[in-house]
């Protein structure tokens, strides 16, 4: 407090304490430079003065150990993507086993004060177990809850012995970490909260889109061609085969053109579908991912984000918040989106162009009107000023900050920086 009762916010830097220069790791189960989530949280870190690593994945002819924008990360395995659940425990555990050592053998010379763990899977984060017994304070974030999340991959495992096994890992997890926290309000309350955890137990940082990375676009000119876009990991729970189905159903077709681009476990039958349906001369497939500060670029020519999540799928399906969604909006790009429990949270009615999930005919109509009526878009897009404001990672950064000074400074951060 200060000398007229008010509260005092934590600065984002660091506090001047000379004899402590500190680290925080960051371990991930993900190709970094494409995972927004964890660069945000990296930066963000770095920002805030201390020194960052990251243990990640690594892809074919990549550099082992790459410093990216200040942060340095060291890449080990592969990721594994397919349709059997004992190659990914296999991979997970493989994973696991590196990043024990690497976190040990980095931590005699870097001394991290915090380590964070991104999940899937939760139980990564007792790869920090030698950072912690000597006194870092350990964070788990919880991206996907993993018994929902592998339920919409495995069906019917949330009724069985491998289902509860799940749920099991993720409570000792999160017993293990000093911290946890998630990605929404609607995650938090809607699935967390159901586990069983007291909901002071859980924080919220938003996965909001990078501010200073997603800025208002100028917007293309139309001139009789609408270019609708996808990005993002490629998956059937986020919606694809509707999205191909309703292109195939939109009548004229010759004026739309419509981009998807990303890679994961449902390429080859989403290369298929669109090779079956006949829509190979309206829609592009880019089947690679990009790093996080192309993106904008990649959709600068674009008119129309594409949002059509799946929310059949799985439970969680209904909690998330995609992030494209808010990207797009944070870029002035309408969108073409599903409600859900989560996009019902953050966006008003007013402010996306609504489908029903899962609804091939739905989707093809609201892009037919788009077609129809270009004009709509600018309505649209006059509309996400106000979005932006309220969706703001600048804001969220400042709250991660502030619980990483928390962990690595404690009593010492508190008496530096709040005075009577």
């Amino acid at each position: 407090m200060n000398s007229a009762g008010q509260s005092v916010s934590l600065p984002l830097t660091a506090p001047n304490l000379s004899h402590m220069a500190q680290a925080v790791l960051m371990i991930a189960y993900t190709y970094y430079e494409t995972d927004p989530r964890v660069i945000r949280a990296a930066e963000a870190a770095l920002e805030g003065g201390f020194s960052v690593d990251v243990i990640a994945l690594r892809r074919p002819g990549q550099l082992s150990t790459e410093i990216i924008r200040g942060v340095r990360v060291y890449r080990v395995q592969a990721r594994y993507r397919g349709s059997s659940l004992v190659r990914y425990v296999w991979e997970y555990m493989r994973f696991f086993t590196l990043c024990v050592l690497r976190s040990a053998w980095l931590f005699l010379s870097r001394r991290y004060k915090v380590v964070h763990v991104h999940n899937m899977p939760d139980a990564l984060v007792f790869s920090a177990i030698v950072p912690k017994l000597f006194g870092a304070k350990v964070i788990l974030d919880i991206h996907d809850p993993m018994p929902e999340t592998y339920g919409s991959k495995f069906r019917n495992l949330g009724n069985n012995i491998v289902g509860r096994l799940l749920l099991l890992q993720e409570r000792l997890s999160v017993a293990f970490a000093n911290q946890t926290i998630t990605v929404s309000q609607p995650v938090k309350n809607g699935i967390l909260v159901k586990h069983g955890y007291h909901p002071e137990t859980i924080g919220v940082v938003a996965n909001f889109a990078d501010d200073s990375i997603f800025t208002p676009l100028e917007y293309p000119s139309t001139d009789g061609l609408i270019r609708f876009v996808f990005h993002g990991t490629i998956l059937e729970r986020y919606g694809l085969r509707s999205l191909v189905e309703a292109v195939a159903k939109v009548r004229h077709r010759e004026r739309i053109r419509v981009r998807i681009i990303g890679e994961g476990d449902f390429s080859s039958t989403l290369n298929d579908l669109i090779h079956n349906s006949g829509v190979g001369d309206v829609v592009e497939f880019v089947n690679r991912m990009y790093p996080l500060h192309e993106i904008p670029q990649m959709l600068s020519d674009c008119h129309v984000g594409l949002v059509p999540l799946d929310i059949r799928t799985s439970t969680v399906a209904n909690y998330a918040l995609p992030l494209k969604l808010v990207e797009y909006a944070c870029l002035g790009l309408p969108s073409i989106s599903i409600r859900n429990a989560a996009i019902e949270y953050y966006f008003q009615p007013d402010e996306c162009m609504f489908f029903d999930s899962g609804d091939a005919a739905s989707l093809a109509q609201r892009m037919l009107q788009v077609v129809e009526d270009p004009g709509i878009l600018i309505r649209y897009r006059n509309g996400l000023t106000k979005v932006r404001e309220r969706l703001l990672w600048s804001k969220e950064k400042e709250k991660y900050v502030s619980m990483l000074q928390g962990l690595a400074y404690g009593d010492e951060l508190v008496s530096t920086n709040v005075r009577p």
